[in-house]
């Protein structure tokens, strides 16, 4: 990757960074197309860990799937956006200070949600 370093992507209970080579494939791409740094605030997640966060059962983030991105503006959150459709990505949610993206081939595709009044 030219990007990041696996580490970023790393479980913060056990420290696993099961990450699938497509999405960080994708990722590294997205950021490229950016052109703005990603700060992954999470990546692969244990079970365990998905639990404590509220994550869903079936998380992306279980399957070395997803990241989610610290964003904190609007104008980044359009540039992180446009170049994660860009990279192919077709999975995104918006949070207040977050981007999740995902690739999992096993959840509804093309779609784009908001977490607002979640998290």
């Amino acid at each position: 990757m030219e990007h990041f370093k696996l580490s970023e992507f790393k479980c913060p209970c056990c420290g696993k960074t099961e990450m699938q080579q497509e999405f960080l494939d994708k990722i590294d791409k997205a950021r490229d197309i950016a052109g703005i740094p990603f700060v992954i605030t999470s990546g692969f997640r244990c079970p365990k860990h998905n639990k404590e966060v509220g994550g869903k059962p079936d998380s992306a983030h279980t399957k070395g799937l997803a990241a989610d991105i610290k964003c904190t503006n609007s104008r980044d959150r359009f540039r992180m956006i446009k170049a994660l459709l860009e990279a192919g990505f077709t999975r995104i949610g918006v949070g207040k200070d977050f981007i999740h993206a995902d690739i999992d081939k096993s959840k509804p595709q093309e779609v784009i949600w908001t977490y607002y009044g979640r998290h």
